[in-house]
């Protein structure tokens, strides 16, 4: 299983408020089942973001680093079906690479993990322990 660590608010908002787009500065040419996992940095801007803040269902922002947000696990598991430069998407970001997420499945206990840059294999145990949890065969 391949993995993508995102810092939160942002990775929240793809686990449980239906970000559907990564925004990055670079494609990637994998497809399929892709771990979404939370980083441990937490990031001000993205707090601030009044998409962030309606999928909260927050009226003021920003949002605050809270028990909503889980830092150092996989929080979900979407497919990456494409990679374009022109989504519609009101989470995708003008300039970048849209990473097309779909078919969203947050893990109910998130499990612990290091994150690494760019795409990255999730380890064994991890894997064995998401797939668990989603009813998904190793």
């Amino acid at each position: 299983m391949k993995a993508l660590t995102v810092w939160n608010p942002w990775a929240w908002a793809i686990a449980l408020g239906g970000k559907d787009v990564e925004n990055r500065t670079r494609g990637t040419r994998h497809r399929g089942e892709l771990a979404i996992h939370a980083g441990k940095p937490w990031d001000e801007y993205g707090a601030a973001d009044p998409r962030i803040i309606a999928a909260a269902g927050q009226f003021v922002g920003p949002l605050l680093r809270d028990e909503r947000f889980v830092f150092g696990a996989i929080v979900a598991v979407a497919d990456l079906v494409d990679v374009v430069r022109d989504s519609s998407s009101p989470w995708a970001a003008p300039g970048q690479c849209h990473w097309l997420l779909a078919n969203v499945r947050p893990i109910a206990e998130p499990v612990p993990c290091r994150g690494w840059q760019n795409v990255w294999d999730v380890p064994p145990d991890v894997e064995a322990l998401v797939r668990a949890q989603l009813g998904l065969a190793a």
